[in-house]
């Protein structure tokens, strides 16, 4: 086994140029020469671990100089990438312009807003009001979101019933980086022990979930219990909600909904709003990250920051 570490940590999407290809050409080479596997290990920018960061990992039959020096190749090829990998990301305000264009131009598909940031995959609640707050402030109508994480709430909704009308405080409440909780008087469309949603093949459960309608609008949310990102468009059918009949999805997530909700959506755009995810690996505070690592430093190959 041969690793290289690329002393970078960066969003690495496949589902996009340039790192489709690289993939796909990493698995070209899979069986062939003696190399087994290759594997891209994306590192997790939010962990404050010594390892933090990009490694190209290669499995040779015995050949330990070969995948040394393969791993090497594919870690400085994949660096030399490291500014164009990220999807392109807008503010919620400009995120907001642009799908209002988009829905214009292409009635019948909505288009997807993800908050890529308020991501509970990444470890943070999910109950973020900024994008919701701004879409409301600016008269946005015939939307869905998934989800708010609001447990409280759901309580709330459950007790109530469906088809009761209430005054009810949601999200914005795990903390201050969440933006401030949303109060609206809502209609209970729906009330149920267990929510879920596909990732593939397996079953998400949102445990217990309501489905809320601004009253005077149609705009509907999604409140949960068990924290998760969105996945899959079945998140919103399974409660009751047809996603085509919406013009705007607004989805919590970065990149794992890409490939259930790319066929049904005019445009996929990602919104980098204000949430309690170390984003920017540039500034965030690490303690036990000790090497340097692209974009904290701006050259971590240069002379300064060779091993000894």
């Amino acid at each position: 086994i041969s690793t290289f570490d690329c002393r970078m940590i960066q969003v690495l999407p496949t589902s996009r140029e340039p790192m489709r290809s690289f993939v796909d050409r990493i698995k070209a080479l899979h069986g062939k020469d003696g190399v087994l596997s290759i594997s891209v290990i994306h590192g997790f920018m939010a962990a404050d671990v010594p390892e933090m960061g990009t490694r190209i990992l290669v499995v040779t039959d015995n050949d330990k100089a070969k995948g040394d020096a393969l791993a090497e190749k594919l870690g400085r090829e994949l660096y030399a990438l490291r500014e164009k990998t990220a999807m392109t990301m807008l503010s919620a305000a400009d995120g907001i312009d642009r799908a209002l264009a988009v829905c214009a131009g292409n009635p019948g598909k909505p288009v997807v807003i993800a908050d890529i940031w308020d991501n509970p995959g990444g470890g943070v609640p999910g109950d973020g009001t900024f994008v919701l707050r701004q879409m409301l402030a600016r008269g946005l109508d015939k939307f869905a979101v998934a989800t708010i994480w609001d447990p409280i709430a759901v309580t709330f909704c459950l007790a109530a019933g469906e088809g009761a009308v209430i005054d009810l405080r949601f999200g914005g409440k795990a903390g201050p980086q969440a933006g401030e909780p949303i109060d609206a008087r809502v209609r209970v469309l729906k009330a149920v022990p267990e929510g879920w949603q596909s990732f593939g093949p397996s079953r998400v459960t949102l445990g217990p979930t309501a489905l809320v309608r601004l009253e005077g609008t149609e705009v509907d949310i999604i409140l949960n219990t068990n924290r998760t990102q969105t996945f899959e468009p079945d998140i919103f059918s399974n409660i009751g909600v047809d996603p085509m009949s919406k013009d705007i999805l607004l989805i919590k997530s970065t990149n794992h909904f890409y490939a259930g909700f790319e066929p049904i959506a005019a445009e996929i755009i990602y919104v980098s709003a204000p949430s309690s995810y170390p984003s920017n690996p540039a500034v965030t505070n690490y303690t036990k990250l000790t090497r340097p690592v692209w974009p904290r430093v701006a050259d971590p190959w240069g002379a300064d920051n060779l091993p000894p």
